[in-house]
């Protein structure tokens, strides 16, 4: 590396998040399929707006942000997994925009229980060096600050919610 070039190694993003590096790929297998209906069966209800997989993080955060009370294992499940969705689409995975979030995560968190077993460190360096690759636009770097500022989010299956 010549002087005055920097990089962001693997090192790095587990100093910043805190989260796993070592663990099941992150790799999701996202058939075509009707997103509407997968997202009914996960959360209970999904938008009306809901199109390629892909839900407004606004939508998540007005139907999931307050927890009912005495609410069953299974709505707090659900609750769980929307906040940790739109923590990806918000900070670890973001779109131009940071206001949409894809459902393909969704999918790695059906098994709560198995989510802490990824390597989610390593998913967000590769997104982050895939996404370098745009980065003659000119929102590249305001897109990436939050990657970078994750922080620790714990997702251990040892601590996670328990789906009973």
């Amino acid at each position: 590396m010549l002087l005055g070039e920097v990089t962001i190694t693997l090192e790095d993003v587990v100093t910043l998040s805190g989260l796993p590096i070592d663990g099941e790929a992150v790799i999701v297998d996202v058939p075509d399929q009707e997103w509407s209906a997968t997202y009914t069966k996960l959360l209970g209800h999904a938008p009306t707006d809901l199109s390629s997989g892909v839900v407004r993080i606004s939508w998540l955060r007005e139907h999931f942000s307050n927890l009912p009370p005495n609410a069953s294992s299974e709505i707090t499940g659900q609750f769980a997994q929307t906040y940790a969705l739109s923590l990806m689409g918000c900070m670890m995975f973001p779109d131009r925009t940071r206001s949409t979030v894809h459902l393909q995560y969704l999918l790695l968190l059906e098994n709560w229980r198995s989510a802490g077993g990824y390597a989610w460190g390593e998913a967000i360096l590769a997104y982050l060096y895939r996404e370098t690759g745009r980065s003659a636009e000119p929102w590249w770097l305001d897109r990436f600050t939050p990657t970078l500022g994750v922080g620790a989010i714990p997702i251990d299956s040892t601590t996670a919610y328990s789906d009973g």
